[in-house]
């Protein structure tokens, strides 16, 4: 009731009233002009919102990210410009569905290098996907604009209408002159550009360290013949490399290098190197010696050796040479040939060394065939070997006497003869299988005698008593005093070692990570 009263008498003044209608009258036309001048702000902030959000899409996954020298709608600009010029579609036609703002780990990663190595020099920037006539282009760019990159494998191939000459011009004379065929024969099929991460993938090279030391060039195929071979060149034309894998026995071995393998394959067969037939011829370029040497673990080092993979036939058999372009490095296959004709030497050194551990009138070799280890380390049947190469060239040799049956290994000349694979197991595990063979057999097993034959190694799931169950490595071994042999299995302790039949050992899978 009192501020009703207070309220009347405040209006029931003439002059104080007029002074509050006027002021309500201001406040009512500069809140209506103020209401305008914002909704028109707003509509236009919120329409300059969308545009950038449908440019941008963008995404801020690291905390304290620096904010670009440039804005998204001037780099997306930058893209569509470039994409324009490369495509010939106009800028109007083309549309980004992803801007992100991205650290690249170092100027390789920033270029798609392949293989880049693990040096953290951060490049901020940003990532651009587009679609350009039914494809997606991804870009990198930096924060400025100042550097773009478009990816090698997802631009279109450039039409042979449009290619530069210089370096097209390399790989037509490289083409003519390895078929020997006409430059007008050779067709240029398509070409695009490439940065290759180092000279290593630039020749192909098939185990590459990780440095980064690019070249700019392209990636050419060509038909010649009828086939397709596929070219790496830089960017002048100087350096052109033909990918061996796709170049075929249409190049012709030099007769001294067929030579040289007719009569390696000869010496080896025993048959005459006229009945010999070379029948497919490959150029190479090996990554190193190691790869050179059919080396199964080989260094990520390379020391390329140029020259031909040659397969020969003999007899019913396909043998797999590497030679390199003069003819001093032969190297054959070990995986792929079997070879019944054992040296001499090698031959009676293993029977000398099968008679004296087991004296037996059934001693029979079964089966031969060449070999290359890495090391001496795969030589002696070691488990973990290390990746050095360092390479004896010899025989596996599988020998059976009566029920015994093992493998040795050989050197070439049968000066080293080793069939003992007690150092495949932990040497606790080997001395709790001795102890239960000498336990069980009585005095008259010498331990001293005795060889282990197989070794696999197996993961077996062991359950508790009190519950609860876990996977532990276990191994299967045979072994063999030369008369007798038994099948053991243990665990990687040897607190538990338990007999097992000789066939529950042979027919196991080994899951161990051995190497050869």
């Amino acid at each position: 009731m009192k501020l009703h009263y207070q309220r009347t008498a405040l209006l029931s003044r003439p002059f104080v009233a007029k002074s509050i209608f006027l002021s309500l009258a201001l406040t009512s036309v500069l809140s209506s002009g103020v209401a305008l001048a914002t909704s028109e702000a707003a509509s236009a902030y919120a329409s300059r919102t969308q545009t950038a959000q449908a440019l941008q899409d963008l995404d801020q996954p690291v905390q304290n990210r620096r904010v670009p020298k440039r804005s998204p709608q001037a780099i997306a600009q930058r893209v569509l410009q470039d994409a324009s010029q490369r495509s010939g579609v106009p800028v109007n036609q083309l549309s980004i569905s992803r801007l992100t703002a991205t650290t690249f780990d170092n100027s390789c990663t920033f270029n798609f290098g392949e293989i880049c190595n693990d040096i953290y020099q951060p490049i901020s920037g940003w990532k651009a996907v587009l679609n350009v006539k039914g494809q997606t282009w991804t870009y990198h760019i930096n924060q400025s604009g100042s550097r773009i990159v478009l990816d090698p494998k997802v631009v279109k191939e450039t039409p042979v209408s449009t290619m530069p000459g210089a370096y097209i011009d390399a790989v037509i004379m490289d083409a003519s002159r390895r078929a020997t065929i006409s430059p007008a024969e050779v067709r240029i099929l398509q070409s695009r550009p490439m940065t290759f991460g180092n000279p290593c993938v630039f020749n192909f090279g098939e185990i590459c360290t990780k440095e980064y030391n690019p070249i700019d060039g392209y990636e050419v195929w060509a038909q010649v013949k009828g086939q397709t071979w596929k070219y790496h060149v830089d960017r002048g034309g100087t350096r052109v490399v033909l990918d061996p894998k796709v170049a075929t026995s249409t190049i012709t071995l030099p007769s001294a290098l067929q030579t040289r393998i007719l009569n390696d394959a000869a010496t080896r067969s025993g048959l005459p190197a006229s009945s010999l037939q070379i029948t497919q011829a490959t150029q190479r370029t090996f990554s190193n010696s190691c790869v050179f040497g059919f080396g199964e673990v080989c260094p990520m080092i390379y020391q390329p050796i140029e020259g031909w993979e040659a397969v020969v036939k003999v007899r019913d058999q396909s043998w797999t040479y590497h030679i390199d372009r003069t003819g001093a490095q032969l190297a054959l296959d070990p995986r792929l040939t079997s070879v019944g004709r054992l040296p001499a030497a090698v031959e009676n050194g293993v029977r000398q060394n099968a008679k004296t551990w087991t004296n037996s009138s059934t001693l029979q070799i079964v089966s031969a065939k060449s070999q290359t280890w890495g090391n001496s380390c795969a030589f002696n049947f070691g488990k973990l070997c290390p990746a050095n190469y360092q390479p004896i060239d010899g025989w596996e040799v599988k020998v059976n006497a009566g029920p015994l049956e093992w493998t040795y290994h050989t050197n070439r000349d049968g000066s080293q003869i080793v069939m003992d694979r007690r150092g495949v197991l932990p040497s606790r595990v080997a001395d709790a299988i001795a102890r239960d063979v000498a336990k069980r057999s009585g005095p008259s097993v010498d331990l001293n005698s005795l060889r282990f034959l197989e070794v696999k190694e197996q993961s077996k799931r062991v359950c508790f008593l009190f519950g609860g169950c876990r996977n532990e490595l276990a191994y299967l071994t045979i072994v063999s005093n030369g008369r007798q042999q038994w099948g053991y299995e243990s665990d990687d302790q040897g607190r538990r070692v338990l007999p097992v039949s000789i066939a529950q050992v042979r027919q196991a899978t080994d899951n161990s990570i051995s190497q050869r």
